[in-house]
């Protein structure tokens, strides 16, 4: 079996069963849309049909209540049977079984005249709830479709949460027409640099983009059919330049900026008076508004003090709330718009740095800086996603091989396949009584160094390959699970995914 991640337990038996078109299917009403999808894709690719049907089914899938949450039991024998969970449960059964199609199979307009399966027995299960990627569209902007084709991917590789980092200095990403110059100005920048950020080199073309309304819903809705959670991020107070060039009042300064051609972390921060953090706490509600439901990122990271420190209105803030250090402000937004987004009904994260000051209880914090940060969490009493940056930062090199395409940071900044498959999900030193704390992991990707669709799967692929294994729990020999990795690449390959290739692995 190639299928990646791998299974729990698979008990092969003697034998196959043959299916061929039309596909009678029987499906307890909960797990149809599940099969529903299934469906589509044969249609769409195979050209396949399936036909729902009472009795005398080839596939039959009934509801295991008593099964962990996404688990599912799989049996083929004289037809096939399946037991899940719950509808993604179902899903990921049926993903198992496609997985035993040809590759060239995925492809729309493919032939499949007869489907071989092997009889086995399957018990599956995810060890971890929150098995999580990043993709950050505010450096570079990725298209609608763009962005629904990376969904049916990570989908593939049952990773479970797409996290859209929304805004940044260098573009504001989501129109709210309660504030139309955060997309008819902040969603634009004129320029961006050429290579590495220290070169110092612009290309004078301007870069830009937003998702509208409708944009939104369908990514959530094709989202949802694939068993995805989208997680919006608004981060604030820093990250704002793109914000301040469309609103500045709001800034420190007062003072006209543009959303920043550079790449790093803008001294432009937001205001601490009552005014800027009563409009991000608007800002942050209209976003949640378009993500009904959907846990949600507040940022909180790499928020520069410099303005603050000289500022009179924060320094009059500080004083008035008995604040010793200018950073301690930045807890104002955390506190403000973290109540606001749980009065709306939404779990809340928020990067790490949180931590260095008091933290609203229930924030959930995505340790990024260390494993340590992930631990630190823990022991206070917050739940975790560990997303630390010397292991699941893909925008990070893939090698320190010379040729390797620019990337944030030179050696030693790298991020091996086999580095990936390394990771632990619970950091060390975690005593047994937190370990339920730790939700999942998140791989990241930032994209100040990747502009396209096709940058974006080298960067990605196979990495994310390796990260869905260890995050559903199923990690063992990296030999035995590249040996896997060249079959399932085939497949990739047939998706037109530009993965970065197996033997260039420096």
């Amino acid at each position: 079996m190639t299928l990646i991640p791998r299974p729990q337990c698979v008990t092969p038996s003697e034998g196959t069963l043959t299916w061929t078109s039309p596909l009678r299917v029987t499906a307890a009403p909960e797990l149809r849309d599940a099969v529903q999808v299934f469906a589509n894709d044969l249609s769409q690719t195979v050209g396949w049909s399936v036909e729902f049907v009472d009795d005398d089914a080839h596939l039959v899938l009934s509801v295991d209540a008593e099964r962990r949450p996404e688990g599912f039991s799989l049996d083929v024998s004289d037809a096939v049977e399946v037991r899940a969970a719950d509808p993604s449960g179902a899903y990921y059964a049926l993903q198992v079984l496609r997985s035993f199609t040809p590759a060239a199979s995925v492809t729309p307009g493919s032939e499949l005249t007869e489907w071989t399966l092997p009889r086995m027995h399957v018990v599956d299960s995810p060890a971890f709830a929150w098995r999580g990627v990043h993709l950050d569209v505010a450096r570079h902007f990725f298209s609608v479709d763009d962005v629904i084709r990376f969904i049916d991917l990570i989908s593939l590789h049952r990773l479970n949460h797409l996290h859209l980092h929304l805004n940044d200095d260098q573009g504001w990403r989501v129109e709210l027409p309660s504030w139309p110059r955060l997309t008819e100005v902040g969603a634009w920048r004129r320029s961006s640099p050429v290579g590495h950020e220290r070169d110092g080199v612009d290309d004078g073309v301007p870069h830009g983009g937003f998702y509208t309304a409708a944009d939104i819903e369908r990514l959530r809705t094709h989202a949802t059919s694939r068993f995805v959670t989208l997680v919006p991020e608004i981060d604030l107070p820093g990250h704002a330049q793109a914000v301040i060039a469309a609103y500045p009042e709001h800034g420190v300064t007062d003072e006209p900026v543009e959303v920043w051609t550079r790449w790093g972390i803008s001294d432009n921060v937001l205001q601490v008076s009552e005014g800027t953090v009563s409009f991000a706490e608007n800002l942050v509600r209209e976003v949640a508004a378009l993500f009904p439901g959907s846990p949600f990122h507040i940022g909180g990271d790499e928020c520069p003090t410099t303005q603050w420190e000289s500022s009179p209105i924060a320094r009059a803030v500080m004083a008035e709330r008995g604040m010793r250090e200018p950073r301690d402000l930045q807890g104002l937004f955390t506190e403000r718009l973290a109540s606001t987004l749980r009065r709306l009904g939404h779990e809340v994260i928020a990067w790490d740095e949180v931590l260095d000051a008091s933290v609203p209880e229930g924030t959930i914090i995505a340790a990024w800086r260390d494993a340590a940060k992930g631990r630190e969490a823990a022991e206070r009493g917050l739940d975790v996603i560990m997303a630390p940056m010397q292991w699941v930062y893909f925008d990070w090199l893939n090698s320190a091989d010379p040729n390797e395409p620019v990337a944030i940071a030179a050696p030693p900044a790298v991020t091996t396949l086999e580095r990936v498959y390394e990771f632990s999900v619970v950091p060390d030193q975690l005593p047994d009584e937190l370990r339920a704390r730790i939700r999942g992991a998140q791989a990241q990707l930032w994209t100040e160094y990747i502009a396209t669709r096709e940058h974006l799967d080298y960067m990605a692929f196979p990495r994310l390959c390796a990260f869905a294994e260890v995050v559903w729990g199923t990690a063992g020999s990296f030999e035995e699970f590249r040996v896997r990795l060249t079959s399932h690449l085939e497949r990739l390959r047939a998706l037109g995914v530009g993965f970065r290739p197996l033997e260039t692995e420096g």
